[in-house]
């Protein structure tokens, strides 16, 4: 079920990972599962030389007008930073591998490319390449060129008589340069990824964008590469510590066109991980949980967090509820009820409200984290979350809310289980 409060993506200006819209795919490789959601939520720019978060309060047309233009930096630089991931002899010898399965090849034809690297007509296309451990696909980096390039998950064949492990695909970039066809490594291909060619300007060089996703939750990381002279080289890698990229666990990647900048704006969604208040680990949350983006501008060759937005829920209310209790901010939690409703009473005041929380929850002001349930419940309006006080006690929390955004509490009901 898709979560309540939940904004969508412009898709007509947006380059989608795959199939926009859906809800969750589910990729199989070899032994490796994971599940993600594509297209969900929302992302909007504001000033600031840092990443701000704050709720969401109404859907806004276009991110990239809304982002200064003084924010962006050309995408068109002549550095770039050249990285082979996990070394340069190591992914030399990959190149030079690629380059002799494909060194007798002297046609612009795909199906002779593929075929070189001992691949079957069913292995040639999008599907085939994002779903199987190898594949190939045509893109199109530079347009009008007649010939597109492609990018091939493949492994080197095994020698023949010769016993040895099966070793994993790598990804490389295909160029045809009217002779021959020239290779680029670009990454391992041990996660389940996607290629895609970023949007720019006839003035900027290419810039190609593979998102792996790694891990049971699926967490997206972006990398990106620059095109030049029928080569590839790495420009920004989100999978870095130095990159301050963070990704979200069952997330996407998108890409917006800005209208004052040579490179698009970059759009992270996926679940929000508070702390606080801890969600079900497991894929299958039901309906529980809040969605988090954030856009990212392209400035020196990287891309820097801009902005961050939280899809406007129930459970993001009483996140932002508990939160505000842990830090003794009253003021901002007494924001988040209905005072009349919340107190019962006609003559509401923070006051009373900080005195009812010391007296009725005063776990709340504590160091405290709070739980919510995995298992499904019976009521599909509830928002019971917990505290596990010890082995056998535990607070259970029935908190009720407006009918509408921005969801403010209307009540808070604590009942005890013992086991």
């Amino acid at each position: 079920m898709a979560l309540e409060g939940m904004f969508r993506l412009s898709h007509n200006k947006l380059i989608s990972l795959r199939d926009p819209g859906s809800c969750r795919k589910v990729i199989r490789r070899g032994k490796w599962f994971a599940a993600f959601l594509l297209a969900v939520g929302s992302a909007f720019g504001s000033p600031g030389g840092h990443a701000r978060a704050f709720l969401l309060a109404s859907p806004l047309e276009n991110l990239a007008a809304s982002i200064p233009v003084s924010l962006f930096s050309p995408g068109s630089g002549t550095q770039s930073v050249t990285s082979k991931g996990e070394g340069v002899e190591t992914s030399d010898a990959r190149v030079e591998a690629i380059q002799a399965a494909i060194q007798h090849v002297h046609t612009p034809s795909l199906q002779a490319l593929a075929t070189a690297l001992g691949l079957s007509a069913e292995q040639i296309g999008r599907r085939p390449f994002e779903d199987s451990e190898i594949g190939i696909e045509p893109i199109s980096v530079i347009r009008g060129s007649g010939v597109p390039e492609a990018v091939v998950k493949w492994r080197p064949p095994a020698q023949v008589g010769e016993a040895q492990p099966e070793v994993e695909p790598d990804l490389y970039l295909l160029s045809w340069d009217r002779k021959a066809w020239q290779a680029s490594f670009l990454t391992p291909a041990l996660d389940a990824l996607t290629v895609r060619v970023l949007p720019g300007t006839e003035s900027t060089t290419p810039l190609i964008a593979v998102v792996l996703f790694r891990g049971m939750t699926a967490v997206p990381y972006p990398v990106i590469f620059r095109f030049a002279d029928h080569h590839a080289s790495l420009v920004w890698d989100g999978r870095k510590p130095a990159s301050l990229y963070s990704g979200y666990d069952y997330g996407s990647i998108q890409f917006e066109k800005a209208e004052n900048a040579e490179v698009p704006v970059m759009i992270a969604t996926g679940l929000a991980d508070p702390g606080l208040l801890v969600f079900p680990s497991s894929s299958e949350r039901n309906r529980r949980g809040f969605q988090v983006v954030t856009a990212y501008a392209w400035q020196d060759d990287a891309y820097v967090a801009f902005r961050t937005e939280y899809s406007h829920t129930r459970d993001y209310t009483l996140y932002r509820f508990i939160s505000a209790l842990h830090l003794r901010d009253f003021k901002t939690a007494y924001s988040l009820i209905e005072p009349k409703q919340f107190l019962k009473t006609d003559k509401p005041s923070l006051k009373l409200f900080h005195e009812s929380v010391l007296k009725a929850w005063p776990e709340f002001v504590d160091d405290r984290i709070f739980e919510v349930p995995s298992a499904p419940e019976r009521n599909s309006e509830s928002h019971i979350f917990v505290l596990k006080l010890n082995d056998k006690k535990t607070y259970v929390y029935h908190p009720t809310f407006t009918s509408g955004p921005p969801y403010l509490l209307t009540g808070l009901t604590r009942t005890e289980t013992s086991e």
